[in-house]
């Protein structure tokens, strides 16, 4: 057990990716076909873990239309929501490539709300000296950062408390800053995630707390070391249980294609797509293969769940296609 505990992560990647063709090349057809007519479908979990927007939860008015009311009604500054919508992701991917991470470990900024509050005064071209713009940049962090701004999706906490009744392990793995924390806390889902002393904080492992992002496999690999080293722990198996079977029992849940489905996969773990509104290419055009090898043959299988009657896609072993979250525990039989 102590073996596995002190585990470095260059071990573990190296253990786990020379123990797995799936892990070294995941697109590969036949690794893929081979997952596919194993008799080990769909074997409980070592652990869920979630994105947070878009897949928990979302915005309650687009996020251009908030911050033009809040800006127009509460201050009398009248950007037209058009001019939001068009400049945000403008000022937002300057920020980003000007001061990565939030602003993290940047000497101008003291946290992420510095971060933010320098993106509403580009956003506004306000002056960062006037009083009335320095109360709207606050509001705006405040409101963003709590229920006023996002609601939980409805099939979120049923899915969530039949999975933890069940003794499933659920975590939060996401491309966010601190606040997400206190989000989750606000929308009262935050219990529902384990404590990760890596991160010091409840089941949540973020991008700002971390040198790497989702899709890169370096941060699905980090959180995999750290619940390795927890599970190896806690249930005492030691060189009995090697890092590639455990991946191959980790399962993401997301709504991003490529920052969740794919990027879990390449990383060795099980990718769920969240496709609520069956936009993307898997229900569009079921019938043709595509590039990355997702597609394992022209007919995909389909099924319904058990509960909603909603359709899903099972690709494989290890990518599913989902439309409701409840559908996770159709899947799982739980």
């Amino acid at each position: 057990m102590l073996r596995n505990f002190l585990l470095s992560p260059r071990t573990f990647v190296r253990m786990s990716s020379t123990k797995s063709q799936l892990i070294s090349q995941p697109f590969k057809m036949e690794n893929t076909q081979m997952i596919r007519e194993t008799a080990r479908k769909f074997p409980r979990p070592n652990f869920i873990s979630f994105d947070l927007f878009g897949t928990l939860y979302v915005p309650k008015k687009p996020v251009p239309q908030q911050y033009y009311e809040i800006a127009y009604h509460e201050f009398g500054i009248n950007k037209s929501i058009q001019s939001i919508e068009e400049k945000f992701p403008i000022v937002y991917d300057e920020m980003l490539q000007s001061y990565p991470n939030y602003g993290k470990g940047h000497p101008k900024f003291d946290n992420c709300d510095s971060w933010w509050k320098e993106l509403i005064i580009r956003l506004f071209q306000l002056d960062r000296h006037d009083d009335q713009a320095l109360a709207l940049c606050h509001r705006l962090i405040h409101h963003f950062t709590s229920e006023e701004a996002y609601s939980v999706y409805d099939d979120v906490v049923p899915t969530l408390q039949a999975l933890q009744k069940q003794g499933v392990k659920l975590i939060v793995a996401s491309n966010s800053d601190p606040r997400a924390l206190t989000i989750l806390e606000s929308l009262k889902i935050k219990q529902y995630f384990h404590c990760s002393e890596h991160f010091h904080c409840s089941g949540v492992f973020l991008s700002y707390d971390s040198d790497y992002s989702k899709p890169t496999k370096a941060f699905f690999d980090e959180i995999a070391l750290v619940e390795y080293r927890a599970h190896v722990d806690a249930n005492y198996r030691s060189k009995n249980y090697p890092p590639g079977d455990f991946l191959s029992d980790c399962w993401h849940v997301g709504d991003s294609y490529n920052n969740d489905y794919i990027g879990a996969v390449r990383a060795g773990w099980n990718g769920v797509l969240l496709d609520r509104n069956r936009t993307s290419e898997f229900f569009k055009n079921v019938r043709k293969p595509q590039n990355d090898g997702c597609f394992l043959n022209e007919n995909p299988e389909t099924k319904r769940d058990g509960q909603t009657g909603n359709e899903m896609l099972i690709l494989a072993n290890n990518r599913v296609v989902i439309t409701k979250l409840t559908q996770l525990l159709d899947i799982f039989k739980l």
